[in-house]
């Protein structure tokens, strides 16, 4: 075995140290708010350029942490100075969104972004492949892209896409979409969006629906955000024996974060309690919402949980949302201002001018291993244009959830509701005052079960029985919902995070 001379052990300590210096100058030269950069690599080489600028060649196992993110390779250039990272060389990226790994890099540090080439990467359950890719794993550009969600290598469903669009970790947005099944071209689409923290059901693809009274329908949504903070979505169901419904949803996000839409299938506010969301497991991952500004124009729209058939409501409004917290609980309240009608029978009722104050709150109450307990309350005051009294309702409403194991979920709730005086629609009257509802999801290997009941205690009545079925086939859900009365049948293809 040959030992290393003396004057190459007193090389390498002075490169050593030269790298350990530069790495201490990046660090106090920062602003002390800000993480300081840590450098590990086998060989260091350090320039000082005739402007003062410091720079590190790094090689050799170069591992590079800065403000919880983590760049590894073999081969890396540091400008000091513009806080910049470069190489030609395969490099593997870590953040908390997800991993990245490509062939060329080019990144500032302490901006948080950069440009990456001959990438693959997995973000929030996503895989990517792109040409080049801009910005940071939570928020990012790319072009000549493919995107799957449950294989990286043969998925069974892909896009193909000329670009990809991720803002703030939650919506990507896909233009010149191609839609691949088993290695065949199923659909094209200009643009869509996929939610990547709502890991249950990504994007839902248009959709066959069924009701005695319409016939046979086609279901379609689409999401289009502008922009950083302005959100777009559309949605029209088409039938053989009835109208079209017709629902256009613009949100703007007053400041960082999310706008909130709320979900076009579900009118009533306790009606987005997971009791009625038989699409239960894996919960959603709950992202930031911002005060929004929202703006709707809907035609005709039968409500999925209307509470009788034939009814069809339209409706012109302007909202302000705002969502509240404090420490564990959270809510949301929202200042609507617009007009309603409604259409039972054939027969439309008068268009009225409406003002309502809505709110609603989530509040843990206890939670062990299996079983937790909650509290979600509700409440609208709203005015009538000609109508002397104010509607009010309060629900409070009770629930616990029992997962004795992975497989089986089963949950129970009662409600109670308050009112004062009444609405002149159908549709925003409680069906229930007093209300217990019993639900159970089961799942066995690719199989899917999920049924829902509702009883009215006043009433002694079972007024309402909804059934879920579906099948996965590693990240493909085809599914079937079914509602009793108002009769609903939904079929629906959904792409899913969720791993096996």
């Amino acid at each position: 075995m040959q030992f290393p001379s003396t004057r190459q052990i007193t090389t390498q300590l002075r490169r050593l140290a030269i790298g350990c210096g530069a790495a201490f100058l990046l660090t106090v030269g920062a602003p002390q708010s800000e993480e300081a950069l840590t450098i590990r690599a086998l060989t260091y080489e350090v320039i000082r350029t005739n402007e003062g600028t410091l720079l590190l060649n790094l090689s050799g196992a170069v591992v590079m942490e800065y403000q919880g993110r983590t760049l590894e390779g073999e081969q890396f250039a540091v400008d000091a100075q513009q806080q910049r990272v470069r190489a030609n060389a395969p490099f593997r990226f870590f953040a908390p969104e997800g991993v990245l790994q490509g062939e060329r890099i080019d990144y500032f540090y302490a901006l948080q972004r950069g440009r990456f080439e001959g990438v693959q990467a997995e973000v929030l359950g996503v895989y990517v492949r792109a040409a080049v890719l801009e910005g940071d794993l939570g928020d990012f550009s790319a072009r000549e892209a493919t995107v799957s969600t449950c294989d990286p290598f043969r998925p069974p469903i892909r896009v193909q896409a000329g670009r990809i669009r991720l803002r703030q970790g939650a919506r990507l947005t896909v233009s010149n979409a191609r839609l691949v099944l088993y290695g065949r071209q199923v659909l094209s689409l200009p643009q869509f969006t996929l939610r990547l923290r709502e890991t249950a059901e990504i994007v839902s693809m248009p959709s066959p629906v069924y009701a005695r009274e319409t016939g046979w329908g086609l279901r379609m949504q689409v999401e289009l955000p502008i922009g950083d903070r302005l959100v777009m979505q559309g949605g029209i169901v088409s039938y053989l024996h009835a109208v079209p419904e017709l629902r256009l949803i613009g949100g703007a996000a007053l400041s960082e974060g999310e706008p909130s839409l709320g979900d076009p299938d579900l009118r009533l506010r306790f009606e987005q309690s997971p009791l009625y969301n038989l699409r239960a497991r894996p919960e959603r991952t709950q992202t930031r919402p911002a005060p929004t500004v929202r703006v709707e124009y809907s035609s005709d729209i039968r409500p999925l949980f209307a509470p009788r058939e034939r009814l069809r409501v339209s409706r012109r409004e302007l909202g302000l949302i705002v969502p509240t917290r404090a420490r564990t609980g959270t809510g949301e309240v929202s200042l609507r201002y617009g007009s309603l009608s409604e259409r039972i029978d054939g027969q439309r009722t008068p268009t009225r001018e409406r003002l309502s104050l809505e709110g609603e709150w989530l509040q843990p109450l206890w939670t062990n291993q299996s079983v937790q307990l909650q509290l979600r309350l509700w409440s609208s005051l709203t005015r009538y244009q000609g109508i002397a009294d104010t509607y009010q309702w309060l629900r409070p409403q009770l629930e616990i959830v029992w997962q004795p194991r992975e497989q089986l979920t089963l949950m129970a709730g009662y409600a109670q509701t308050s009112t004062r005086h009444t609405s002149p629609f159908l549709s925003e009257q409680i069906r229930a005052r007093r209300e217990a509802s019993f639900r159970v999801e089961y799942q066995q290997g690719n199989a899917r079960v999920g049924a829902l009941l509702k009883f009215d205690l006043d009433g002694r009545e079972l007024y309402d029985v909804q059934l879920l079925v579906g099948w996965r086939d590693r990240c493909i859900e085809p599914f079937v919902f079914w509602r009793r009365n108002p009769s609903a049948v939904l079929f629906g293809l959904s792409l899913t995070t969720a791993r096996q």
